[in-house]
């Protein structure tokens, strides 16, 4: 008898790292929740159906350049230990992350804003050809630009909320943004100038994905077993197919008649490509040429 109890303590105290629960410290780009409600609602969806009680604390980093966030969660002592951001290679050698598009590769589906006054000269944009000929604003550090740039785009970079300023006194043409970032922020005030270009938009194999330090291996097991199993429990396409954010985007976007231009994507890749094809939302027949 005592052997067994003895036993059965072991193993409880062998399993109980497993169960234990994390304390995760999410680190939010540009502070902002209301944007970001639905990226906030699947890493809340991977830590309910991960094993553990894991807790989750956001941290605004309003201001804080992307590349300045990942140089933080390299260093023991910071105050993230968790940030989801845009794919790129450099980020997916240096960090652990975890395989699964948060937003179903809709964050690759770009659409443009003009100022109102020049929609009418922009409305004739229909071709890679013709975007090639505009300047786009865009993030310092968005891993998006290297796509862009490799398909002979001019952009103009700066600070997320310079990005608003300079595009109300002209100094581009066009602010790319995610689909379903895009009518979120046009609903802020102040923003009553500006547009959604019709018709036209870029679409990219490309999404948003969770990173963590490259010592925290335990970390990334919890979320990734923890999208698998919401995967599996249909919890996962419940809160995509339901969420205020992604029903907005799909249905003012009007996805069917726009005309998406896919990028080619020549830098490597094999990240992407080797994600299952059940976790990438497909618009139609078209599939990005990467």
């Amino acid at each position: 008898m005592f052997t067994r109890g003895l036993v059965l303590l072991c193993t409880l105290v062998l399993c109980a790292p497993s169960l234990a629960g994390e304390a995760f410290r999410l680190g939010l780009l540009h502070g902002d929740d209301q944007v970001f409600d639905y990226e906030l609602s699947v890493v809340k969806l991977a830590l309910a159906h991960a094993p553990g009680d894991h807790t989750l604390e956001v941290i605004p980093l309003r201001g804080t350049p992307q590349n300045r966030i990942f140089a933080m969660m390299n260093d023991d002592e910071a105050p993230i230990n968790l940030f989801f951001s845009g794919y790129s290679p450099e980020r997916d050698t240096r960090m652990r992350m975890v395989p699964i598009p948060i937003t179903r590769g809709l964050l690759g589906v770009r659409l443009f804003l003009a100022r109102d006054d020049r929609l009418p000269e922009l409305a004739g944009l229909a071709t890679l050809e013709d975007l090639r000929h505009v300047t786009i604003g865009t993030g310092v550090g968005w891993p998006e630009n290297q796509f862009m740039q490799e398909n002979g785009l001019t952009l103009i970079t700066s600070q997320y909320d310079n990005l608003w300023r300079m595009l109300a006194h002209g100094r581009f043409d066009l602010f790319h943004r995610g689909v379903q970032e895009i009518f979120i922020e046009l609903e802020r005030e102040g923003r009553d100038m500006f547009a959604v270009v019709p018709d036209i938009g870029l679409l990219m194999r490309y999404d948003y994905f969770m990173f963590v330090p490259p010592q925290r291996q335990d970390l990334h097991d919890i979320l990734l077993t923890g999208l698998k199993n919401a995967y599996a429990s249909g919890a996962f396409m419940e809160n995509f197919n339901n969420h205020p954010a992604i029903r907005l985007a799909l249905a003012d976007a009007q996805l069917s008649t726009r005309r998406l231009i896919p990028l080619r994507a020549d830098f490597p890749s094999r990240s992407l490509r080797t994600i299952p094809d059940h976790y990438w939302h497909f618009i139609g027949d078209l599939t990005p040429e990467n």
